[in-house]
């Protein structure tokens, strides 16, 4: 079998291409920089032919995507869904038999605690970031285009941590380094976490999945916020000071800098409102129809897996 995996250099896609030659696939790899991986080919999924990506590839493993808590939406609609549909649409004029996308729980996020979340729950009318609005409608452009001749299945997996990550945990402990770390709503909000194994195995296996589908992937833990930060601090050998904010004004802080991040032309604030709706308000995901439809198991636990955040 012969894949093509997209984002190959993030957490997730790097991950993914070792599980693949794990299990005897072929890989050819892409992504936004040049990068020493199998198979790699250059390419923007926003404007180039993308014929000479998916020519000859059994399946398309889609893990590119613009993920931010902040930015324009124009460029998170090019990025998670215009190249989306260029792929899809060229993978199926390539006769490829399956597509397999990387989306996101955040499209579950309401700014409510939502507890044991199955694959059916009730979206938002409104999404809450367009990182998420963009997700969820590249989410339904894939599952639409399942059919006989393309078996498309998707997978939503939960805040993905390890080796190569670049966003959760860096993020976290670049805050820890400066001596302090915010505790929203008191860090008691509940997340479950996904290793980045085990969210490429789940990805391997939806590639077999019943078509159309789509299956919460996380490593079967939920902890605190407050409690992850121990465990972040003891590995990396932090003392910190945590400092309570309430929900409210965490918000309103982080609209605050976001709308002067957009007066100054500036980057991604340290704050933004999708991080306190993250870290703030609890989200935890059933996994029963992973294990039921894909026979997925979690591999790696969560003080296993940070202990190579730290390597």
């Amino acid at each position: 079998m012969k894949a093509l995996v997209t984002g190959a250099s993030g957490c997730l896609g790097r991950a993914l291409v070792c599980d693949l030659l794990a299990h005897g696939w072929e890989v050819r790899t892409t992504a936004r920089n040049r990068v020493d991986l199998p198979g790699f080919i250059a390419a923007d999924l926003i404007h180039d032919d993308l014929t000479p990506l998916v020519k000859g590839v059994d399946a398309v493993f889609h893990c590119a995507a613009l993920s931010a808590g902040w930015g324009s939406p124009q460029d998170f609609a090019a990025t998670n869904v215009t190249a989306t549909e260029r792929l899809l649409q060229a993978a199926r004029n390539a006769g490829t038999g399956r597509f397999i996308f990387a989306s996101t729980p955040s499209l579950y996020a309401n700014g409510m605690d939502r507890f044991n979340l199955a694959e059916d729950a009730a979206l938002p009318s409104r999404a809450l970031s367009p990182y998420a609005e963009t997700k969820r409608r590249a989410e339904n452009i894939v599952l639409a285009n399942n059919d006989e001749n393309m078996r498309c299945t998707a997978i939503r997996p939960r805040a993905i941590y390890g080796r190569h990550d670049r966003t959760l945990m860096p993020r976290l402990q670049n805050v820890m380094q400066r001596g302090f770390v915010p505790m929203i709503a008191g860090g008691n909000a509940q997340i479950d976490l996904t290793h980045r194994s085990d969210a490429a195995r789940g990805m391997r296996l939806a590639a077999n999945g019943p078509g159309g589908r789509v299956w919460n992937i996380t490593s079967g833990e939920v902890f605190s916020f407050r409690h992850i930060t121990d465990l972040v601090a003891h590995h990396g050998g932090y003392r910190v000071r945590r400092i309570l904010i309430p929900y409210k004004m965490a918000y309103l802080l982080a609209g605050f800098a976001e709308n002067r991040a957009l007066r100054k032309g500036s980057s991604e604030p340290t704050l933004t409102r999708q991080a306190v709706v993250s870290l703030g308000r609890s989200m935890t995901l059933d996994i029963s129809a992973a294990h039921k439809d894909l026979g997925y198991q979690p591999a790696v636990r969560l003080a296993q897996g940070l202990a190579e955040c730290f390597e």
